[in-house]
């Protein structure tokens, strides 16, 4: 019996980095592995970045290297939701002619590190080569040799015994080094401060929370609005309701009050959020707008 054909899957992949989300199209995930999804991910990158280690993430765990994406992501249970989901609207909708189901559509993790040598990268694509011969010859795919891939994951099955950790701790169980992991919580918190001052900016318990959040709210509803990428602090789990907040009382200091809201909110560095102040400057041009208008009438 012929197997069935394979799902189309649409990954988006969000960055650790100031980087764009990119947008990939896998025709054929059952013989795509996590080595060659690197591979097309590199080609997507800004030059400087196209020679940096990368670790995918997915549900809070590193992607395996030599498995295919339809094993390491779960496409069967997430093949099962989408056609209970078509199913149901179909139901409340006329019956039309028969229309291809929509891809798959997932998000992920991709963590830049270190810079890689000439050889680690060309291992890294001989590796790829091998892993998607492998799922080819699945008879043969024991004797594959997939050292390479080590040298570019480091050993990501290891597990550990001791109690669960939090936050990107939880990498450290899948392969990541205590630096990667220091590095990572880094950019987050550079990203953070876009949207928090320093006196209210998460530490402890709270940090690792919204680090949790991050790491499984994609996995939990979709990639909705709290993924990675998206407009200021939603990108990472913070409620919308500060971004309203920031952008309406920046403008209205910034129209009405534009003088006292330069010497008052800028005074320091932490007064406001870098988002608020940016919308202070917008309400100042506003300002000058409407003034500029009057003035011409």
């Amino acid at each position: 019996m012929d197997a069935p054909p394979d799902e189309v899957l649409e990954l988006i992949v969000r960055f650790t980095a100031s980087i764009g989300d990119v947008t990939l199209t896998i025709d054929a995930p059952r013989r795509t592995t996590g080595l060659s999804l690197k591979q097309l991910i590199r080609k997507q990158l800004p030059v400087a970045y196209t020679s940096r280690r990368l670790r995918l993430i997915y549900a809070g765990k590193v992607l395996p290297d030599t498995e295919s994406l339809s094993a390491s992501l779960n496409l069967s249970f997430h093949k099962s939701n989408r056609d209970l989901n078509q199913n149901g609207a179909k139901g409340k909708q006329p019956v039309r002619g028969s229309t291809s189901p929509p891809p798959i559509k997932l998000y992920i993790h991709c963590s830049i590190g270190d810079a890689l040598s000439e050889k680690e990268l060309a291992d890294e694509s001989t590796a790829a080569k091998a892993a998607e011969q492998g799922l080819l010859t699945p008879a043969q795919s024991a004797s594959i040799p997939i050292d390479n891939a080590r040298s570019t994951d480091d050993g990501e099955r290891d597990t550990s015994t001791s109690s669960a950790p939090r936050g990107f701790d939880r990498l450290l169980t899948t392969g990541f080094t205590a630096t990667e992991v220091a590095a990572l919580r880094t950019q987050f918190l550079a990203i953070l401060s876009h949207t928090h001052t320093p006196d209210d900016m998460p530490t402890g318990t709270a940090l690792l929370a919204l680090e949790d959040r991050w790491l499984d709210n994609d996995t939990n509803n979709g990639g909705g609005s709290n993924g990675i990428g998206e407009a200021d602090g939603e990108a990472w789990g913070v409620d919308d309701g500060r971004t309203l907040d920031d952008f309406l009382w920046g403008n209205v200091f910034g129209f009405f009050w534009p003088l006292g809201a330069i010497v008052w909110g800028f005074r320091e560095e932490g007064v406001w959020t870098r988002r608020r102040q940016i919308a202070v400057f917008t309400g100042i041009l506003i300002n000058l707008v409407f003034g500029f208008a009057r003035l011409t009438s």
